[in-house]
């Protein structure tokens, strides 16, 4: 192996991988083999690192450090969302591994942190690895480590979650020819998972004018504070009309918008969208149903102007009535400049040669909204390089050389 590489186990990460497909939602049991698996194929991080166990089976891992560096917070969430998963063992070793941009993150990390320890590895200050099992079914896990950790009164280096990307794929016409665009997540959209009910015929009714509503406008467009820093950026590698374009994104944003119109880039950075999942009423030809349930899902951009009020004064008037199932607000938007974004930056360069690196607005649910420590600076990037729809996704393909430029990323960030 070339000297400058990360010495990296491929297979044991592929297999890992493959291994952990089947896990989806949270379920006690789904969760106990996941932890099983990690600890089966990263032996030295589980047997040299302190070990706390937290609700629905949350697993924080500590590393004492040398001190002479703030506190280093790596977190992530290891299961996905419904349609990003496969039974275990589905894809064969010969293909290419098409994995949850998450899943990804974490075996990388968990890669390079375990040849590190096998080389006599201390961290510059106490290192947490904060992995939740239900970061999309209700985040207890996280929100518990979050706590905890806060109460311990710690200021950390950095807090790196998984959510950014590098790509080809967009916004080439601001950025120098061949360049590949890094985007660091500040702040992420919100997701809110609702039920409505209806407990008679007439309320029924109401229910069923309410989903065609939804269903007839369920889009957003609108420019938060985090794509605005974003467009800023790439302008400032734009050239002619461009630059003039992106130098005022708040004034232009009509005439982005109706560029971009049909590009995954106006559905993952500026589009809110209230989706309705389910709608059941229990009836027949002879028995008509007398009640009925809707569930929706709504991922906002902060400060989106359509929120659950409307749905709640619709509700009010039409003897319906509205749960909030599960309540993912993003957190802090965090700072552009500092040490620990240097780090960051400084990192990602050495791996993406001739990379324009920008702040974004991570379109992925990730556990970073519960870790607003004081002077912990929150960061959403994970170090690969994705297509436009895999962006989109939320997923990534998995070769040797994506693993190894991962596997040295992780690296430069565990030495901070």
């Amino acid at each position: 192996m070339n000297e400058f590489l990360a010495p990296i186990n491929y297979d044991r990460a592929r297999d890992v991988l493959r291994r952990l497909d089947g896990y989806t939602c949270y379920t006690p049991e789904g969760a106990q083999q996941v932890k099983a698996i990690l600890e089966e194929c990263y032996p030295l991080i589980f047997s040299r690192m302190e070990r706390q166990d937290f609700a629905r089976d949350a697993l924080l891992l500590q590393l004492p450090g040398a001190s002479v560096t703030d506190p280093l917070v790596f977190t992530a969430r290891l299961d996905v969302p419904a349609g990003q998963h496969g039974e275990q063992g589905w894809q064969s070793v010969n293909m290419p591994l098409h994995v949850p941009l998450s899943r990804a993150h974490v075996v990388s990390l968990l890669e390079a942190l375990e040849e590190l320890l096998r080389d006599g590895y201390c961290p510059g200050g106490d290192l947490f690895l904060a992995l939740s099992m239900d970061g999309l079914s209700g985040g207890e896990g996280a929100r518990s480590m979050a706590e905890h950790l806060k109460a311990r009164s710690l200021h950390p280096c950095y807090i790196l979650d998984f959510g950014g990307y590098v790509t080809m794929d967009a916004f080439r016409n601001f950025l120098p020819k061949g360049a590949p665009l890094a985007l660091i997540g500040i702040d992420e959209k919100a997701l809110l998972d609702v039920s409505v009910n209806a407990a008679d015929r007439t309320s029924i009714a109401s229910l069923f004018r309410l989903a065609a509503q939804i269903k007839e406008h369920p889009l957003n467009t609108s420019l938060c504070s985090a794509s605005e820093k974003m467009l800023k950026k790439l302008g400032k590698h734009a050239t002619g009309l461009y630059a003039l374009l992106l130098k005022h994104p708040r004034l232009t944003f009509p005439l982005l918008k109706w560029k971009w119109r049909s590009r995954s880039v106006m559905q993952q950075f500026f589009v809110s969208r209230r989706m309705v999942c389910c709608l059941e009423a229990a009836g027949s030809r002879d028995e008509p149903a007398r009640k009925a349930t809707l569930l929706l899902r709504q991922l906002s951009v902060p400060g989106c102007k359509k929120t659950l009020c409307q749905i709640e004064n619709y509700c009010q008037r039409n003897g319906l009535t509205m749960t909030v199932e599960n309540n993912y607000t993003h957190g802090s938007e965090s700072a552009i400049r500092g040490e620990a974004l240097d780090a960051l930056e400084t990192a990602v360069e050495i791996q993406f040669e001739r990379t324009v690196i920008a702040p974004c607005l991570c379109p992925q649910v990730t556990d970073a909204r519960f870790y607003d420590l004081p002077g912990g600076q929150t960061y959403r990037f994970s170090p690969f390089m994705v297509t436009g729809d895999e962006a989109l996704e939320g997923r990534c393909t998995i070769t040797d050389g994506a693993l190894q430029t991962a596997v040295q990323f992780f690296r430069s960030m565990l030495s901070v």
